[in-house]
């Protein structure tokens, strides 16, 4: 045993010990000096902060009493500005204010007053009710007029003479004195005749008045705040006027009584009989202070503070004392808390001394451990030793050299183990690959469900291959393709005309050089059967050997989906002619051929003629049924470099290229002559023929589209005329362009619904009584480039182009819907609603049924219409006419024939019409008072219809004589400029139905 180590004290022990005692003993004389030095000034220096804070209390209690009357007179503003008060009505003024005074216990009143003599006055009442005082000078003079409200919410009211002006009272002069919140020097209040002072605001009227609103605080009710302060035990508060008398008192004597002593208001501050506060106040006056000063007494030394306090423009004095001895430490209590202190300071002395004593151990004891790491192979760097001692900082680098040094040779001893140990293992997983490799490989390939094959290319066979590979080349055994060459499973060609053999040594010599090639490629099975395949050509080296992998796809069903959906973009499906994507490309191709061999290219643009009445009689399936016959008879008759195709409905086009005038008029012929023979479909034959427009480029249009567009004008023009075929001339565009234009946006108006059509309404009255009858619905069209376009330039393009059964339909619907709408908003439409109805829908046979479905559709009957049939128009087929006239009659339309006198009908046609009303034409009213002529025809036509038993309508009144001069002959409804102008449904609902 070695006694040197068995007496060993740790370092960290005996530093703590010596260094504790240095410690311990300096702490211990510090505190005996501060004790004697500085503890007397420090307790003197707390008292007067004691006392200095009951002086900050009372300036924020004094806050509170203040600042929310400015806050609210600030917000009257906004309150009053807009909306000033009523003098005969006070409720207004009382919702406003009952709750500011509620809310301010310090407030007593609200008082305003306006420039001219009036004034308001609302008074909180000690029992909890209220009084208002009404001021009105100009009206009222001296007599005042009250209102009060107990508790209980009885009210009385009486009057008072009193000279009271508002605008000669303190507070209004206070605030016309300046802007913002004034505060009027001490007063004796109006209201209750106590002393107090008022906080006033001049606000400017939106109606040019000017109105101070104030906010009344009685003295008495301030001097509660002071007299209820605490300031020390014995302690008083009082608030001083500017020339020293008594604002807000402090606490009484027990002694004195309360009333006497609140009568101490707005007196000298000497007459409260303080000997304290005169002394204080005296010292004030010669030197002022703020601060907390001490002032001597034959009752001891009193703490005594005054501060200025700032009230409007008003500088009030807010004074505190209080004896010295309230506020004198408990020295009991402060001996106790340093006697704390100085076991607190000890206590962290000794936490001080053990910090240092770990700081200068600490180290030693972390090397001592590192070394006993080491010793056990345990080289982790140790945490950085942090230390300010020289020689242990020495004693860690030496250490640490050492460690590195220990190290570094076992790890080369390590490094060397795990290297013959790495080599090992590396020759054992060598072994292992390559055995697994080729197992791998094999089995890779040979189940692959991609079809595989590898081609020698210097042989030019098949070398190897799956049974994928087999299977989709028809041979089921992968052996019967080992061998063979590509050719062998080809095609003859491929989809570029070329040989497949002289292919095949393209596509090889591509992938030796790429590397990898991808291409589609056409097959042959054993059988025969052709297929298409997408092959992925690879390079790849196998020893010195190059060779070539490639994988296949069949592709076939995906060609054939691709020519499909090709057929059906680019061909007509009922037809199979080429549709016009098709035939403007191609019509493209001819024109650039031409124009590089400076030739000719012809277009034939083919409408057929009566097939709409095939149509609309036999339906769209037999319509269908003769297209198809019609294409067939062009494609027979035309040559193999023409192309045919369909546009569209009944249109077709052909393209002729190197063809001229002649050619192409040779082409018409043989066009036209192909429907010659009658067309039999679905047990009927019908008779059709075909107009033909010609343009040739280049003379009549550079592209495509304006070669067919212009072709598509001489077709216009050939149907209009009696030959089959036209040349286009630019002469035929004038005009023809915009009316095809303005035809096109007609259709695109009635097939979008965008609100360009539209029906306005003409009135229809019973000329002896002036009583509304009915109204004529008139179309009304308003482009949205050209705007309102008359019906005179629309109608006839609606007739040319066969629109006319579309412009019926939608005027059919948009006058039921109107009816509906009038019909749902409760207004009464008196009599029928007329529609004319176009020459072309006469010669319809099925108008009839069509018309009364479609309105039976909008929950409607036919009576509530009357339908206006043109003279002219029924006389182009009278017999047509008449039927259709009967079935429309018998299904419960009204009939009116329309513009009659014009159009040379028999009488004996006429009788047998089941017409209920004549409509005589503007053009024999407008002049029938200056031409006997036309008063003649006039007359004529209403004694005929009084002959029939028909009433007659006269239309373009527009003035009263013509008015007069029709009831005069007898005629029973009439309408025009005079009557009412065709105006909207809504205006018509406003002026006519409500």
């Amino acid at each position: 045993m070695n006694p040197l180590v068995d007496n060993a004290v740790p370092l960290r022990q005996s530093l703590r010990v010596r260094v504790g005692l240095l410690v311990c003993g300096a702490v211990l004389v510090v505190a005996g000096g501060f004790v004697g030095l500085g503890f007397g000034p420090l307790a003197e220096r707390i008292a007067a902060s004691h006392f200095a804070t009951a002086t900050t209390r009372l300036q924020a209690e004094l806050d509170l009493a203040f600042s929310p009357a400015n806050r609210l007179l600030e917000m009257a503003d906004a309150w009053l500005a807009r909306t000033p008060p009523a003098i005969d009505d006070p409720d207004a003024f009382n919702h406003l204010f009952e709750p500011v005074l509620r809310a301010l216990p310090k407030a007593t009143s609200v008082v305003a007053g306006d420039n001219e003599g009036r004034g308001w006055m609302l008074l909180e009442l000690p029992d909890g009710g209220w009084r208002n005082r009404l001021t009105d000078r100009a009206r009222w003079g001296e007599r005042q007029r009250f209102l009060e409200r107990d508790a209980a919410g009885h009210s009385r009211e009486y009057w008072q003479e009193l000279d009271y002006d508002p605008r000669r009272r303190d507070w209004y002069r206070a605030a016309q004195a300046g802007d913002g919140i004034r505060w009027t020097a001490p007063y004796i209040l109006f209201t209750t005749g106590d002393p107090g002072i008022t906080a006033a605001r001049r606000i400017s009227l939106d109606d040019g008045r000017q109105l101070v609103l104030g906010i009344d605080l009685m003295l008495r009710d301030l001097s509660a705040t002071t007299m209820q302060a605490r300031v020390g035990e014995h302690g008083l508060a009082l608030v001083l006027t500017e020339d020293l008398r008594v604002l807000a008192l402090p606490a009484a004597a027990a002694t004195t009584p309360a009333q006497a002593w609140l009568a101490k208001v707005l007196k000298p501050a000497g007459e409260l009989g303080l000997p304290a506060l005169d002394r204080a106040l005296a010292e004030w006056r010669e030197r002022p202070f703020d601060n907390v000063r001490r002032v001597a007494g034959e009752d001891g030394g009193w703490f005594v503070r005054i501060v200025d306090y700032r009230l409007g423009d008003q500088t009030l004095h807010l004074v505190t004392l209080a004896p010295c001895a309230d506020f004198a430490p408990d020295w009991l209590s402060a001996g106790g808390i340093a006697a704390a202190g100085l076991l607190a300071m000890l206590a962290l002395a000794a936490l001080v001394v053990r910090q240092q004593a770990r700081r200068i151990a600490r180290p030693l004891e972390e090397l001592a451990a590192a070394s006993s790491r080491i010793g056990q192979l345990d080289f982790t760097p140790p945490s950085l030793v942090r230390s300010s001692i020289s020689e242990i900082r020495q004693l860690a680098a030496a250490h640490d050299g050492m460690r590195r040094l220990l190290q570094q040779n076992h790890a080369q001893i390590t490094a060397q183990a795990d290297e013959l140990r790495q080599q090992i293992a590396a020759l054992r997983q060598a072994e292992e690959k390559v055995r697994d490799s080729e197992a791998y490989n094999k089995l890779l390939f040979s189940d692959s469900r991609i079809p595989l094959v590898v081609l020698d290319p210097e042989r030019g066979c098949f070398i190897d291959c799956n049974q994928a590979a087999a299977d989709i080349y028809r041979y089921g055994d992968r052996h019967k393709v080992i061998g063979l060459r590509p050719a062998d499973v080809s095609a003859p060609y491929q989809s570029d005309g070329r040989a497949s053999p002289a292919a095949i040594d393209e596509k090889i010599r591509s992938a030796l050089a790429c590397g990898s090639l991808v291409f589609e490629w056409r097959h042959r099975r054993p059988d025969g059967e052709r297929w298409e395949a997408e092959v992925h050509l690879m390079a790849f080296h196998h020893g010195p050997r190059q060779l070539l992998q490639f994988s296949l796809q069949d592709i076939t069903d995906r060609k054939k989906a691709a020519q499909a959906l090709e057929h059906l973009a680019l061909y007509d499906p009922l037809t199979e002619l080429p549709n016009r994507a098709l035939f403007l490309d191609r019509l493209q191709q001819a024109q650039g051929l031409a124009t590089r061999n400076e030739g000719k290219v012809a277009v034939l643009f083919l409408d057929l003629d009566r097939f709409k009445e095939v149509n609309d009689t036999q339906g769209h399936e037999v319509g269908d049924a003769v297209l198809r016959e019609v294409a067939r008879r062009f494609r027979h008759v035309l040559r193999q470099n023409e192309l045919l195709a369909r546009l569209g409905g009944d249109e077709f086009a052909v393209v002729a290229p190197t063809v001229e005038h002649a050619g192409a008029a040779y082409i018409a012929d043989r066009l036209a002559h192909a429907l010659d023979a009658p067309i039999a479909a679905a047990g009927h034959v019908f008779s059709l023929g075909v107009s033909i427009g010609i343009a040739v480029h280049p003379n009549d249009g550079g592209t495509p589209d304006e070669l067919l567009r212009n072709a598509d004008i001489a077709m216009y023009r050939a149907k209009g005329g009696a030959q089959r075929y036209m040349f286009y001339d630019p002469g035929m565009s004038s005009g023809l362009a915009e009316r095809i234009a303005l035809a096109r946006d007609l259709k695109a108006a009635l097939q979008d619904g965008d609100g360009e059509l539209a029906l306005a309404f003409q009135p229809q009255f019973d000329l002896a009584c002036n009583r509304l009858v009915g109204a004529e619905a008139l179309l009304r069209w308003q482009h949205p480039q050209q705007g309102a376009i008359s019906p005179g330039v629309f109608i006839p393009i609606a007739e040319e182009r066969g629109m006319m059964p579309l412009l019926s339909t939608w005027v059919i619907d948009a006058a039921c819907r109107q009816l509906q709408a009038w019909q749902a908003a409760g207004l009464a439409f008196p009599g029928r609603l007329s529609i004319n109805i176009a020459a072309q829908q006469v010669e319809d046979a099925t108008f009839p049924k069509q018309a009364g479905e479609r309105i039976a559709q909008h929950g409607l009957t036919p009576a509530r219409f009357e339908l206006e049939l043109t003279e002219s128009g029924m006389m182009r087929n009278i017999d047509l006419a008449i039927e259709l006239a009967n079935q429309l009659s018998a299904a419960g339309f009204s009939l009116a024939i329309d513009d009659f006198g014009t159009g040379y009908s028999s009488l004996a046609y006429l009788k047998r019409l089941p017409a209920d009303k004549l409509k005589i034409d503007q053009s024999f009213v407008r002049d029938m008072l200056v031409d006997r002529n036309d008063h003649a025809i006039v007359a004529t036509v209403i004694a005929m219809g009084r002959t029939l038993g028909l009433r007659t309508i006269a239309e373009g009144i527009e003035s009263a004589e013509q008015a007069a001069a029709l009831l005069e002959l007898g005629c029973q409804e009439g309408q025009g400029y005079l009557l009412g102008r065709p105006v909207s449904a809504t205006v018509f609902a406003e002026r006519w139905l409500r």
